[in-house]
């Protein structure tokens, strides 16, 4: 492949720009939005779109539907034999709290009870995650080389495909709690699509099991996973996770990190620091999952839901595929 990809500007959908746009009013009557009727079609379209997507890896000869203009979208710009095209790739709308919109909230009477999860799979929900290998991507039909099911702009051969997953706990689950984005849920993912991670770095605070540690892991994760089980710093030292990752990756890379450390100050000032002028991580990273923690109080000076908002448009702007 001759072409050389790069990100060119992130285009939010009509619904996500909606939502945007109110957040001021949206972020203290969120669930009340969510119950309109006019929300609520176009949340299960999107949702069970989405749901279907995550079966598979993205085939490129598959149709596409006008829900899919429901989707934001990162578009990139290639060159190709000194010729220059354009492509874009679907990824979920910034809506609601930045999660699933069928959980956090009341049940709605006009919504099939049968697409509603319950308990810590409700809380925990992944299915309003469209994650790159499975997001449809358009390319500049007069581009005649062939093209490869995992978007170019993502992977080149010869590149890694990198998992840091910065709160891990166990591989399989923390506290056998299988709902929750752990480790193991992106190895299956990703193994399912017939892709498999060169390296996996694994922060932990609490001291775990060091037995219980290797022996959670598949044969074939062993040789690849690196287990740090000290709390990551905001110093930029050794146990800095944006200087490990501007050691360890190329801007060709494929670059999957999950934040969650249950520590919102020491999550805040990460985030604040990724997006540093003079941080070039950022430009390494492919996809970040993150939960910001905020508060629905009105009086409450900590970070609301507008905030969350900001957050996630900003990283996106940088080519980021964020993802709550």
């Amino acid at each position: 492949n001759s072409c050389s990809w790069k990100f060119h500007e992130y285009i939010p959908s009509a619904w996500e720009t909606y939502w945007f746009s109110n957040i001021d009013k949206f972020q203290y009557e969120v669930c009340s939005i969510l119950a309109r009727s006019d929300q609520v079609n176009i949340t299960i379209d999107v949702l069970l779109r989405i749901i279907s997507f995550q079966k598979e890896i993205f085939d490129t000869n598959s149709q596409r539907m006008s829900i899919d203009n429901q989707f934001s979208k990162m578009h990139y710009r290639g060159i190709c034999s000194n010729k220059e095209y354009n492509a874009s790739q679907l990824i979920e709308p910034l809506v609601g709290l930045i999660r699933d919109p069928l959980t956090m909230c009341p049940h709605i009477p006009s919504v099939s009870s049968n697409l509603y999860l319950h308990g810590e799979f409700a809380l925990q929900s992944k299915r309003f995650l469209l994650l790159a290998p499975s997001s449809p991507f358009q390319i500049d039909p007069s581009l005649t080389i062939n093209i490869a099911s995992l978007a170019p702009w993502l992977y080149t051969s010869g590149s890694q495909k990198i998992l840091i997953d910065i709160g891990s706990s166990y591989f399989k689950s923390r506290n056998e709690n299988t709902a929750e984005i752990g480790t193991k849920w992106f190895y299956d993912y990703f193994k399912e699509k017939s892709i498999r991670f060169n390296r996996i770095i694994a922060y932990e605070y609490e001291k775990l099991e060091t037995r219980r540690v290797w022996d959670e892991l598949p044969d074939d994760v062993y040789s690849i996973y690196t287990f740090i089980n000290v709390g990551v710093e905001v110093e930029m030292e050794k146990f800095n996770p944006w200087k490990m990752l501007e050691a360890i990756a190329k801007p060709d890379d494929y670059v999957v990190i999950k934040l969650d450390i249950d520590k919102p100050p020491l999550e805040s000032a990460l985030m604040k620091q990724l997006l540093g002028k003079k941080n070039p991580a950022k430009y390494l990273i492919d996809e970040l999952f993150f939960e910001k923690h905020i508060s629905d109080n009105r009086k409450s000076k900590e970070d609301k839901l507008k905030d969350s908002y900001e957050l996630f448009t900003k990283l996106r702007q940088y080519g980021i595929r964020m993802h709550g």
